[in-house]
């Protein structure tokens, strides 16, 4: 995994993230235009959030079905924090912090 420095404050936006299982049918609406790749999304608990296209197979015009477990879960983190990143898609990493919590953060927050 590659290593990143945090370069300001960032507060995760969503409380309660949606979770998605793989094989999990959802209802899926608009996409997001400042991240773009990102559909809203909502799972069988009525919790919605934003989910990559890359992970959805779209099976009509308003529901798919996930290929992956996923969450939706976003770090707060603070600037100078160090990350080690795993994944990116769409504008986003799939971080994990150095007390184990992992979850998302926007790729502008962080430099090498």
């Amino acid at each position: 995994m590659r290593k990143g420095t945090v370069i300001r404050d960032y507060v995760r936006a969503y409380p309660n993230p949606i979770t998605l299982k793989t094989g999990e049918k959802v209802a899926i609406s608009h996409c997001d235009i400042e991240y773009p790749g990102w559909i809203w999304t909502t799972n069988q608990l009525n919790i919605s959030g934003w989910v990559p296209q890359q992970i959805l197979h779209i099976t009509q015009p308003n529901q798919a079905i996930c290929n992956e477990n996923y969450t939706a879960h976003e770090l707060t983190v603070k600037t100078g924090e160090h990350l080690y990143l795993e994944r990116v898609l769409n504008g986003w990493y799939w971080a994990h912090k150095i007390s184990g919590e992992t979850g998302w953060i926007p790729q502008e927050y962080i430099k090498f």
